[in-house]
């Protein structure tokens, strides 16, 4: 049985301001206040977590109460830095909040946030707090590249997620259990995931309109001056510029095909022909809305998957070229360095010395 604690008044941190209108008529479940407990992790997203906060507060507004609170926690409990360099204050340690968390029944959920913390590994104090969190249907939370660290602890197993586009390639080529998606956010088995940044605020309403409905969901974009939040279904790289302008489906497809068949690349009539058009075709619709051929922008999706792999991952270069749909290694190198002026290896060379080498430690079982 879970008891009630504990949540003191000058525990919490960023309360809500005043009333600003009257609120509806609210069922007692509705009139309970609920603790947000927020992880900060090294090098975190600022507007990600802004972007998750932001309806909470707005709900407070709206209900002319503290309906929602939030509390920061970190490693040292004292601060955590973001990746813009700001400090933020925190009132607890990992080891010492997440007891609370777990075994509070005013904890609305717990929430993750990171932004490029995959070379710096889970924190080993984290993973049974978290397994009991969700065991007593708390939801568990991860902005942006916290999937990453939910998936070393072994949170994510047959759980669908997703994270951050720059580090999908490298999350599916270390991870085998989850099943990773490019869709703005997700939820499964009581773990909610989004890419993080802007996404965050999607994820936030979508969590606050089970709890509240839509009727307050509705006025909090308002407030946050948003039309209205996306849904699950959104993709991250789904949505180009020339979308708009774009009267054929074909282009579309033809992107789509290319991203799905990067390690084995399609050649130019084959897409054509799957497409029912002709080559001369397709390659009037990449110079049109695109200024490029298709083969140039083909090989371009490869490289910068590549890249995203040489920069999260320690697997050795030529099995990432492979990976990537290159035949050798010598043919890679040289498309590599005319599109990013630089080697394979001095881009590997350059990420470790920014977010240094990911650390080799044994996952915790989460079962």
């Amino acid at each position: 049985m879970r008891r009630i604690s504990e949540w003191s008044e000058d525990e919490v941190a960023n309360l809500a301001g005043q009333a600003i209108t009257s609120a509806p008529s609210l069922s007692r479940g509705l009139q309970d206040t609920a603790t947000i407990a927020v992880l900060l992790f090294p090098g975190f997203s600022l507007l990600s977590l802004s972007s998750f906060l932001a309806p909470f507060e707005k709900a407070n507004a709206i209900l002319g109460r503290r309906r929602f609170v939030w509390t920061f926690a970190s490693r040292s409990g004292v601060s955590e830095t973001c990746s813009l360099g700001l400090a933020m204050p925190t009132q607890f340690q990992f080891s010492d909040a997440m007891p609370k968390m777990a075994s509070s029944a005013r904890t609305e959920m717990v929430v993750l946030v990171a932004d490029g913390t995959t070379q710096l590994g889970a924190p080993a104090e984290l993973s049974g707090a978290l397994r009991l969190c969700i065991r007593q249907n708390i939801p568990v939370v991860a902005l942006g590249t916290a999937t990453w660290l939910l998936a070393e602890m072994g949170a994510l197993k047959n759980t669908e997620c997703t994270i951050h586009w720059e580090q999908l390639a490298a999350f599916a080529e270390t991870f085998n259990g989850p099943k990773v998606t490019d869709v703005i956010y997700t939820g499964d088995s009581g773990i909610w995931s989004c890419a993080g940044e802007t996404s965050a605020f999607d994820l936030a309403v979508a969590l606050l309109e089970q709890t509240l409905g839509t009727y307050l969901t509705v006025d909090v974009c308002k407030r946050n001056v948003a039309d209205g939040a996306r849904d699950r279904t959104h993709r991250q790289t789904g949505w180009y510029p020339w979308a708009i302008h774009c009267t054929s489906n074909k282009l579309r497809e033809a992107l789509a095909l290319m991203e799905k068949c990067l390690d084995e690349p399609l050649s130019l009539d084959r897409i054509a022909d799957i497409l029912t058009i002709s080559r001369r075709q397709l390659e009037r619709l990449f110079e049109t809305y695109l200024g490029t051929s298709p083969h140039k922008y083909y090989v371009k999706l490869r490289l910068d998957r590549a890249r995203q792999l040489i920069k999260a991952t320690n697997k050795p270069i030529v099995d990432i070229a492979v990976a990537c749909g290159f035949v050798s290694a010598t043919h890679f190198s040289k498309c590599y360095r005319l599109l990013y002026g630089c080697s394979p290896q001095q881009t590997r060379l350059e990420s470790m010395k920014t977010i240094g080498v990911r650390k080799k430690k044994q996952h915790t079982p989460f079962q």
